[in-house]
């Protein structure tokens, strides 16, 4: 069984520009990781200050391993300074999924 992680999360749109570099490393370490089967934080297009957040990760170890990594603790500490909001994400267990 899988994990994914889906949900979203907000920032004032003046904060974007300051956000996209911790974007990025989070991105970067999160892929990285042995188990990470993909990463992403993505702007919306169309609300400007909502970053899309998926995660996808090969078991509750890995996501375990990702919670505890470095690079999280670096981007909960930037989140905290730069004033991201309304976190909401759920996660679902996987038992089988197929390319279509």
């Amino acid at each position: 069984m899988t994990l994914i992680l889906a949900g979203t999360i907000r920032i004032a749109p003046e904060r974007l520009a300051d956000l996209r570099p911790h974007l990025q490393a989070q991105v970067e370490g999160s892929r990285a990781e042995l188990g990470c089967l993909d990463y992403a934080l993505s702007e919306d297009p169309l609300d400007p200050g909502l970053i899309r957040v998926y995660e996808h990760f090969v078991d509750e170890a890995a996501l375990a391993f990702h919670r505890a990594s470095p690079h999280m603790a670096a981007w909960r500490l930037s989140c905290a300074e730069l004033g991201v909001h309304d976190r909401n994400m759920a996660s679902f267990d996987v038992s089988a999924y197929r390319a279509i």
